[in-house]
């Protein structure tokens, strides 16, 4: 395999003297005809728009997806979840005149021709003003969300920092990273270095175009004194040591050595109704770049391709992301595939691109459903991307069966504005599993006589709180701050190195400790990790400790609580079937799943606390309220005991058997005023003595274990 040295085009002295001076030579240059131009050619993408399909055949398409809405529950127990419940549909974005009824607007003019075509509450104009307040000292890279805003234009640009600071998936504080041009698209490493990646030019000495010579460029920028702006940088040319023409996405991920790698990727755009079109270029490669801890740069004994610019092995490569293993997914527009390189030798870093794509589009008539033009990928391996079209979708795509490829797609957000570029683009998910999307990146360079709608730029946040790919609806995290001139591309959050992986978890009936919880009912949370070591035994203690969960985003009450176990009380408003389940210990989310919530679904406690064994149980006759075991009689009349469970007031009136015999029930229903309690006064039968087995089963034919017992002497 062919090896090239990585020369830097700047490297940032040491001496903070020459440090400016060699800044100051840099950017002079810059501007010269006669050198290369290093800000990022935003002409030269603004024409990366694929032209294979008429709009009229991508509508169709689109159309027959739009049709399919029914596999959200039927999948459920497929994608490692729970939970099964009923369907849910795709999520859709916030409408612009919903997010802005409560938001300073702004209204600058725009030509007659700017309307949305589509999206009729979508025109041109920003719903909110710029974000002044700036991020706060200390706040984590993982929850910082990294853009690039590029005038359409001008050479204006700036690399942008964002962050939700009370999580209702709105950006309240902002930086700006630096103002070079801004950028294609963007990395973090867990080193905390950003990787900014772009295609810039050679103007070869002439103010025509048509002799220009792009080249991929990679932009190692460094924040040294945490104040989220750069304050050094070095820059390197991939076209002279890879051969890359343009350099539009980039991704980093850590090796298992701890090796911090970066891996950029070419275009490879090429329009095939003009094979003169100055922007073509050869088929995508794809390159490794390996950090050396000792420089600051790149290794280059380690640094490779992984695939060859010109060999055809891939047709595009406009999106990169990492599966939680670090294989890396490719998305090959043109190919209709998402392409996979894998990690054949175990050391944390892809190798080998395989031959067989991870995922292969559905045809509709013989044209693609869906192309990729973005993909990325949360922490437990669910892949999301989209194409593009005035009503888009989003897809996620699950590898049901672990053979390391997708399987099947399905909507997973609908009614999305999604520019036709192969450059202007971006797709990310975080931490939390909140999946993140660039609306109309082009803005008004989108235009209807293309296909577009000059929609404005904005940054769209998807709940997904579960972490299995069941989006919920948007919200606008952040518009660009001048709609008419303005374009987004690239999104990027930090590497996690504070909070650590969000756990699995499960909710099953407080007292059978199986089954389905209830709603107005007691469940408990099970997992590990689930409190980061605190307990407690009442609700006040969940206080201190900031333990909180939320049941599809409603409070539960927290009753007591370990770090593998959580008791807690349903609302009676929760609903039925499917529901995310996330808890947190002081804002940070450390377990999430979906659980099944029933209406009925009867438990009884039991003295050893498993679910099992001896129920606990009174005496109620006489008014004794004795523990077992019990008397068949008290008073020369059959005792009446009360049984104590969870899950059964939602179905009334329930009937019982003990030792097998139908027993006359008092009572049922709540027990006192202790939420989410239930309560049975049963009439033990004639003739049961010893450890009877006693069984609930409600209006709607749900029982209770047969592993429960009440003893008869």
């Amino acid at each position: 395999m062919h090896r090239a040295r990585c020369h830097r085009l700047m490297t940032v002295p040491v001496i903070a003297l020459l440090l400016a001076s060699a800044l100051t030579a840099f950017k002079a240059s810059a501007q010269n005809l006669n050198e290369r131009d290093f800000r990022p050619d935003v002409r030269r993408a603004l024409s990366s728009r694929t032209k294979d399909d008429s709009p009229e055949r991508r509508a169709s398409a689109t159309a027959a997806r739009s049709s399919d809405r029914e596999t959200f529950a039927a999948r459920a127990e497929n994608r490692s979840s729970p939970a099964v419940g009923s369907p849910r549909r795709p999520a859709r974005p916030a409408s612009r005149k919903a997010a802005g009824a409560n938001q300073k607007t702004t209204t600058p003019t725009f030509p007659n021709d700017s309307t949305n075509t589509s999206q009729t509450d979508n025109a041109s104009s920003s719903i909110t003003a710029p974000i002044t307040t700036r991020i706060r000292p200390g706040t984590p890279l993982s929850r910082i969300l990294h853009t690039s805003q590029l005038g359409i234009d001008s050479l204006n640009g700036i690399n942008q920092l964002f962050t939700d600071r009370n999580m209702d998936l709105i950006a309240d504080e902002r930086t700006v990273f630096d103002s070079d041009g801004g950028s294609f698209d963007f990395a973090v490493g867990r080193s905390g270095a950003r990787y900014e990646v772009f295609t810039a030019i050679d103007r070869r000495g002439t103010i025509d175009p048509r002799d220009d010579i792009p080249y991929g460029v990679i932009v190692v920028a460094l924040d040294t004194n945490g104040d989220y702006v750069r304050d050094s940088e070095s820059v390197y040319d991939l076209e002279r040591d890879f051969g890359l023409p343009s350099a539009v996405t980039v991704v980093s991920g850590t090796a298992r050595s701890g090796r911090e790698f970066v891996i950029v990727s070419s275009s490879g755009y090429y329009n095939r109704a003009d094979a003169g079109d100055p922007n073509n270029e050869p088929s995508a490669g794809v390159v490794l770049l390996v950090s050396d801890p000792l420089t600051g740069g790149f290794d280059n004994s380690r640094s490779r391709e992984l695939v060859r610019v010109g060999n055809n092995q891939l047709s595009n490569a406009n999106g990169l992301a990492l599966l939680p293993n670090n294989d890396l997914l490719i998305a090959d527009f043109d190919s209709n595939e998402l392409r996979i390189v894998r990690d054949t030798n175990a050391d944390g870093v892809p190798d080998t691109l395989d031959p067989i794509p991870y995922y292969r589009y559905q045809l509709f008539s013989g044209v693609p459903l869906d192309a990729p033009l973005d993909v990325a990928a949360n922490s437990r391996g669910v892949v999301f991307t989209h194409s593009y079209g005035n009503d888009a979708a989003l897809l996620a795509i699950y590898d049901d069966n672990g053979d390391g490829r997708g399987d099947v797609d399905e909507v997973a957000v609908e009614g999305l504005s999604l520019d036709n570029n192969l450059i202007f683009h971006g797709l990310t998910v975080d931490r939390e599993g909140t999946v993140y999307v660039i609306q109309d990146a082009s803005g008004t360079a989108d235009t209807p006589a293309d296909g577009g709608n000059r929609g404005t730029p904005r940054i769209d946040a998807f709940p997904d709180p579960a972490l299995n790919g069941i989006l919920r609806d948007g919200e606008i995290y952040v518009e660009a701050d001048k709609p008419l001139t303005d374009a987004l591309s690239g999104l990027a959050f930090g590497v996690d190195t504070t909070y650590g992986a969000i756990n699995r978890l499960s909710m099953v009936n407080s007292a059978s400790l199986r089954g389905a919880a209830t709603r107005d009912g007691l469940a408990t949370v099970i997992g590990s990790g689930l409190t980061r070591g605190a307990q407690g035994s009442k609700e006040a203690d969940a206080e201190t400790f900031g333990i909180r969960v939320l049941v599809e985003g409603r409070r539960a009450r927290v009753l007591s609580f370990n770090d593998t176990q959580i008791n807690l009380y349903l609302p009676p408003d929760v609903s039925i079937g499917a529901n995310a389940i996330v808890v947190s210990v002081n804002g940070v989310v450390v377990a999430a799943d979906d659980a099944t919530v029933a209406s009925a679904n009867p438990g009884v406690f039991t003295t050893a606390q498993t679910g099992a064994g001896e129920a606990v149980t009174l005496l109620t006759s006489g008014w004794l309220y004795m523990p077992g075991p019990f008397p068949a009689k008290s008073g020369g009349q059959s005792s009446v005991v009360a049984l104590f469970g969870t899950g059964w007031r939602g179905s009334l009136p329930v009937t019982a058997t003990v030792g097998g015999r139908p027993a006359t029930i008092e009572y049922a229903g709540q027990s006192g005023g202790f939420g989410g309690l239930d309560q049975i006064n049963l009439v033990i039968p004639d003739g049961v003595k010893g450890a009877a087995t006693v069984v609930v089963t409600t209006a709607s034919g749900v029982t209770s274990h047969g592993d429960v017992v009440i003893t008869i002497k």
